[in-house]
Parts: C-alpha cells; structure tokens; sequence
C-alpha cells in the first residue's frame, strides 16, 4: 500500500510541479523576461485602469519627445481605454506617442535580429559551410514571408533578396501613419482591435466590421490581439507589397550611402497607401514635422537592467 501511495506521489509531481513552476516563472519573469530574437509578449503590460502611464513612460511625458533618446522597454498590451476622451491634444498626443515608440522600438529590434541571422548564413553560404536543419527551417519561413520563390538550395543572392526588404522602419513614419489612420489612438478600430494603421482582411481573418463600408464591399480591418502585432504586421507590409517597392529602394541607397534611414525620407514613397496619394504623403510629413518626430529616429530602447 505504502509503494502504491509512493508512487501515486511521485506521479503528482511529475504532473503537477512543472506547472507549479511554470506558472512561478510567468508571474516572475511577466515584466522582465526578453529575448533578442523574440517577439516576447510576457513582457507585455496591460495599460493601467486610467489615462495614467508607468513611472517610466511617466517620465517620457515631462520631456519633449524629439529629445527622448533612451526609451523604457514597457510594451503596453493595448493603448490606454479613456485616450478617446483626453480633451487636450498635446497630452492626447503624448499618451500615444509613449505608449506606442517603445513597441516601435522593439519591432525594429526584431528586425535587426533578424537581419543579423541573415547576415550570419549568408556567410555560412559564401564559405561553403552547410547550413544546420534549424538554420533551413527558419530560412523557408522567411522566404514565405517576404515571398521569396526560392524555398530551398538557398543561395547567397536569396539572402541578399531579403536583407534587402528586411529593413527598419523609421519611428517617425510608422509613428506619422498611426495616428494619421487612428486619430492618435482615439478610432473604435484602434480602441477595440489594436488596429492602428486600417489594415484590411478578407474572408474568416480577424477583424472589424467598417461602420460605413461601401456596398458590395466585403473586407474588414484587421485586429491583433498585441499592439506589437499591429505595429509587425504593418512593417512587414510595407516591407513586402509590391505597392512600396520605391520605399524598399530608397531606404536601400540611404544605407549604402551610410546615410541615417528617415521617416521624411522614405515618406515620399507611400503615394499608394491611400487613395489620396500625394496628399496623403503631405500629411504624414506635416505629422512628422509639426510633432518633431524625426528627432525619434534616433531614439533606443535601454538595455533590459536599466
């Protein structure tokens, strides 16, 4: 009976402790935890209860934001409920210019991660070196995203094709269009689905149904269940539709040239993300420049024990 028992024991903890310790390490590690190459989303915090920021973005807000260079990483989940009705503007506009350059800052870093792999088997590749099943594996995925037709015998050149649309986005643009497409933070789309920049889905994708969508019109606009996601979806869209390839040579020759990657710079290269064309662009450089947005070009985000 005894060794029965013992063993019914033994079983317990088998099962029960690694959940125990799992649920320990979620509850520790929920605002510290970060990966370079991950998305991470267990650092992500809900915003808080009222139009209030963390101390840390707190602090942003005391500061104009052209000058802020060292960013707190705190990933809000979703922008701040009661943002709608911030009656003043400049206020408005800085709760969603603090809640949103971190999770920015942090889609670029993926980026960056990402470009620094490619780096690293383009490399394997010039040497001759074979490439491990992982390194493969991640390379196909890739290829998927950025529609790379090439699927396998990846060569040199198919890593030189996505480090070319695997790129940044400068802050100051993808700043410029969410809030040109949600109002800074105040549309329902924004509000209830994270949907910043009216992405739009078809068919059984996640989404909102547009209040007034034409007739015979069947699509909705996406929502994520992250503001992360937004903001990667968004660059990845702009990093592969072929609607911004002039945007992909743009940013190209400024980092040949070794010139700073701008969001007045590439600005001029989205005339088709709305049907207003050039004026639509004029209003995302008089967004950037009335906001003194470009000088968030430069801003990083601090290290994780900062």
């Amino acid at each position: 009976m005894r060794n029965i028992i013992g063993l019914l024991f033994v079983v317990a903890v088998m099962i029960v402790g690694p959940i125990v310790l799992a649920r320990h390490m979620l509850a520790q590690g929920r605002t510290d935890a970060f990966l370079a190459d991950q998305p991470n989303y267990l650092a992500h915090t809900p915003p808080p209860k009222k139009v209030k920021m963390t101390p840390k973005l707190a602090r942003l807000l005391k500061k104009e934001m052209h000058a802020v260079e060292a960013v707190p990483r705190v990933f809000l989940t979703r922008l701040p409920e009661g943002l709608p009705e911030v009656n003043d503007a400049n206020r408005k506009k800085r709760l969603f210019t603090s809640t949103l350059l971190p999770i920015v800052l942090r889609a670029n870093e993926l980026i960056i991660a990402d470009r620094g792999r490619l780096l690293t088997l383009r490399t394997k590749l010039e040497n001759q070196e074979p490439l491990k099943r992982a390194e493969k594996k991640w390379l196909r995925q890739m290829a998927k995203t950025y529609r790379l037709k090439r699927r396998q015998d990846f060569r040199t050149k198919d890593i030189d094709f996505l480090l070319y649309k695997v790129d940044v986005i400068p802050p100051s643009l993808a700043l410029a269009q969410a809030a040109m497409e949600s109002g800074w933070g105040t549309s329902r789309f924004a509000q209830a689905g994270n949907a910043l920049f009216g992405e739009w889905v078809w068919g059984d994708a996640e989404g909102l149904l547009p209040e007034n969508r034409d007739e015979g019109k069947t699509h909705k606009i996406k929502s994520f269940e992250y503001l992360l996601d937004s903001v990667r979806s968004y660059m990845t869209n702009l990093n592969r539709h072929p609607s911004y390839e002039d945007l992909r040579q743009r940013r190209a020759e400024l980092r040949e040239l070794n010139i700073g990657i701008t969001g007045a710079a590439l600005a001029p290269a989205l005339v088709h993300y709305s049907e207003r064309g050039a004026d639509y662009v004029s209003d995302i450089l008089s967004i950037i420049n009335y906001n003194d947005l470009d000088g968030l070009d430069g801003a990083r985000l601090v290290a994780q024990n900062s």
